[in-house]
C-alpha cells in the first residue's frame, strides 16, 4: 500500500497521470522504458524510479562486487535428479566454530538457548563497545566468566543438598522394604509392629509385604508433596514469576551489570543464563 502511494506520488509530481493504482505500481517497480528521447537521456531520473536498483540489498550486493569479496556462497545444486553430495568448495567453505559463523545465524541459534553461540554474541558486543580485536575480547569474556562463578559455591549448595538428600532416600528406600534386618532393626525402634512368623519372611517379598504397612503411608506422602511441588512451580511460571533458579539467576546478572555498564543488559543476561556454575 506504501508502494502504491509513493508511485501515485511520484507520477503527479512529474506530471504524468497513471490510469489507476496498479499501473502506478508497475510504474515505480519495473523498469520500464522511457517513452520520451528527453527521458532516456536523463539516467539519474530513471535509476531513480526504479526502486531495486536503490534497495540497501542491492547497494552492499553491488559494494561487495566492486571491492572484490564472495557476493554469494557456493551451495549444493538440487536441480538434478537424485541426492547432491556437497562438492569441494562447499565443503571448504562450511565454518568450523561460532567465530566463523555469520551474525544473523549466529543470533538465532543463541536465541535458542546454545551457550557457546551467545558467548560468541558477547564477544562480538565487546569488540564493538570497545573497539577491540578477537583476541582481546576473548580476553574480556574470560574475566566475566570469572566473575560470574564467583561466590558459585553458595549458589550450589542448595542444589548439592537436594541432589544428596535425593540419592540417600532413593536408594535407602530398597533395603528399608526387602532387608529383613533392616526392618526388624527399624520396626523395634520407631513402629513397634509385631513380627510375622519366620516362615512368612522367607523371600524378600515376603519381607516387604510387611514392611509396606509403614512404608507405604512414608512413601505415598512424599510423593504426593512432590507432585503438589512441581504443580505449584509450574503455576508460578504461568503467572510470569520468576522460581527460585531465575532469581538466583537475575542477582548474578544483576552483579555483573554493576560491574560492567558499557555492555547490554540483555546479551549479559543471556550469557548468564546458560553459563555453567562449575568451571
Amino acid at each position: 500500500m506504501i508502494s502504491i502511494r509513493s508511485a501515485i506520488s511520484r507520477s503527479v509530481i512529474a506530471g504524468r497521470r497513471p490510469s489507476n493504482a496498479a499501473a502506478a505500481f508497475l510504474q515505480a517497480n519495473v523498469p520500464f522504458p522511457p517513452s520520451s528521447s528527453s527521458e532516456r537521456n536523463d539516467d539519474s531520473t530513471a535509476s531513480f524510479s526504479v526502486r531495486h536498483l536503490s534497495s540497501p540489498a542491492y547497494r552492499r550486493y553491488k559494494l561487495k562486487s566492486i571491492s572484490g569479496h564472495k557476493v554469494f556462497k557456493p551451495t549444493i545444486g538440487a536441480h538434478q535428479l537424485g541426492i547432491q553430495t556437497p562438492t569441494l568448495e562447499v565443503a571448504r567453505d562450511m565454518g568450523k566454530t561460532m567465530s566463523e559463523m555469520e551474525n544473523e545465524p549466529l543470533v538465532v541459534i543463541a536465541e535458542m538457548g546454545n551457550h557457546s553461540a551467545r558467548a560468541e554474541v558477547l564477544r562480538r558486543h565487546i569488540m564493538a563497545t570497545d573497539f577491540i580485536d578477537y583476541n582481546e575480547a576473548c580476553k574480556v569474556e574470560e574475566k566475566i566468566a570469572v566473575e560470574n562463578r564467583q561466590g558459585a559455591s553458595m549458589f550450589l549448595l542448595s542444589y548439592k543438598c537436594g541432589i544428596a538428600v535425593a540419592m540417600v532416600l532413593g536408594i535407602g528406600a530398597f533395603p528399608m522394604v526387602f532387608h529383613e534386618g533392616i526392618a526388624k532393626a527399624f520396626n523395634t525402634d520407631w513402629v513397634t509392629m509385631d513380627i510375622p512368623p519366620p516362615d512368612e519372611l522367607d523371600t524378600m517379598l515376603e519381607t516387604g509385604i510387611w514392611t509396606w504397612n509403614w512404608m507405604e503411608p512414608f512413601l505415598g506422602t512424599c510423593s504426593f508433596t512432590l507432585l503438589c511441588l512441581q504443580f505449584t512451580r509450574q503455576q508460578i511460571i504461568n503467572l510470569g514469576s520468576k522460581p527460585i533458579t531465575k532469581r538466583l539467576i537475575d542477582r548474578r546478572a544483576n552483579r555483573l551489570y554493576e560491574s560492567y555498564p558499557q555492555y547490554e543488559k540483555h546479551i549479559l543476561h543471556n550469557y548468564i543464563e546458560t553459563s555453567p556454575l562449575k568451571p
